[in-house]
């Protein structure tokens, strides 16, 4: 069981295209990593809500997450965005991550090279969720949560956008992609 969650069941990798009753609860849980009104969220075979700290770390760890507004700080351009993650949670890694962005948004489509400069403020919404996805990829999830990719955007951004589950699982083959819709 990778993920289980009111009436959500994810027992195998791949991709997923979900709709749930209460997104946003189940989004919400799976943030916080806490069951919500007494039901139990189960993660990688494990029941949150009976692990110790030092588990649901570790859970967390395993979790990537694309909110549909991108989830960027707003006072950081998207290479800050991008690269923080990396900088806190693995600085040794950091040598090697504007090559591996280049080359993600080679595999996305590409992307003017202006917009790892950019503030969010400045960004498309396509360009929100890309940077958020792209600092999700870096750190390797055996879960990627994508919260609605393609609500929003024109035709090109939205072909764009579903290019995100393909390339995910083309570079984690053993790893989950579920993406939540409304």
């Amino acid at each position: 069981m990778i993920l289980a969650y009111r009436d959500v069941r994810i027992d195998a990798p791949g991709s997923h295209r979900v709709r749930c009753t209460d997104k946003e609860e189940m989004l919400t849980a799976l943030y916080e990593l806490e069951s919500r009104d007494g039901a139990p969220l189960v993660l990688f075979g494990c029941d949150v809500g009976k692990v110790s700290d030092a588990e649901r770390h570790r859970l967390m760890r395993r979790i990537g997450f694309v909110p549909a507004n991108g989830g960027l700080l707003s006072n950081l351009n998207a290479w800050e965005n991008i690269s923080l993650p990396i900088a806190y949670h693995a600085p040794q890694s950091l040598g090697g991550a504007l090559a591996e962005v280049h080359a993600l948004l080679n595999e996305l489509g590409g992307a003017d090279d202006a917009l790892l400069a950019k503030l969010p403020d400045d960004m498309t919404l396509y360009e929100r969720r890309l940077a958020a996805y792209i600092r999700a990829l870096l750190e390797a999830p055996d879960l990627l949560v994508v919260d609605d990719a393609e609500t929003g955007l024109g035709a090109t951004k939205r072909r764009r956008a579903t290019r995100f589950a393909e390339v995910y699982r083309t570079r984690f083959p053993g790893g989950t992609y579920v993406e939540f819709n409304t």
